[in-house]
């Protein structure tokens, strides 16, 4: 498989997997409070077949009314962005699950969960974690196992660290891949 196409099916499983994110109690959306403007970035390093690939994954809230939350979500790797930023509208009535705003048909099972503070960047954040096999089948059957912890005191999402691990078929080529996200910087207007 050529580099330049792994890197995109990286990104858009980056940003699949990147949706387990805002696993908070279903009475909760974390985008309630968010203004536009607000934006979240994180590093992602993901391994497979041998290479490892760095990227930066943002997330910006872009328009919001009463009823729903616009979230634009942009890749860059190696210093290029990545074509095809995406736009997902969220209800803010419903409970967050940006998993299926990214990617419908996203099968996601939990198997543990609990409580931990970690430090990401120098800062620590006290979280929420929880363990979940994911299963997706487009744009690419991807089977993965991912731990990610999330804070209320992380805007657009909550998201502080994600570790997932898996595998992969694109194009008819089985792939296992490994993938660590962290939050690397906030902001807003």
């Amino acid at each position: 498989m050529h580099t330049h196409r792994l890197s995109r099916v990286v990104a858009t499983i980056a940003t699949v997997l990147v949706g387990l994110g805002a696993t908070l109690p279903a009475a909760e959306n974390p985008l309630k409070n968010a203004k536009v403007g607000e934006w979240v970035e994180y590093s992602n390093r993901t391994e497979t077949m041998g290479m490892a690939m760095d990227m930066v994954m943002k997330q910006t809230v872009v328009a919001k009314d009463d009823a729903f939350a616009t979230m634009r979500i942009d890749v860059t790797m190696g210093g290029m962005s990545m074509p095809g930023g995406k736009e997902i509208k969220i209800a803010l009535d419903q409970p967050y699950d940006p998993l299926t705003a990214t990617q419908e048909g996203a099968q996601v099972t939990i198997l543990a969960e609990g409580d931990e503070t970690i430090t990401v960047n120098g800062t620590s954040y006290a979280c929420h974690w929880v363990q979940a096999k994911v299963v997706v089948t487009q744009p690419q059957a991807v089977e993965a196992t991912s731990k990610i912890w999330t804070s209320k005191d992380v805007p657009v999402g909550g998201l502080v660290r994600m570790e997932s691990e898996g595998k992969l078929n694109a194009g008819g080529q089985a792939m296992t891949m490994k993938t660590v996200m962290e939050l690397k910087a906030t902001g807003g207007k």
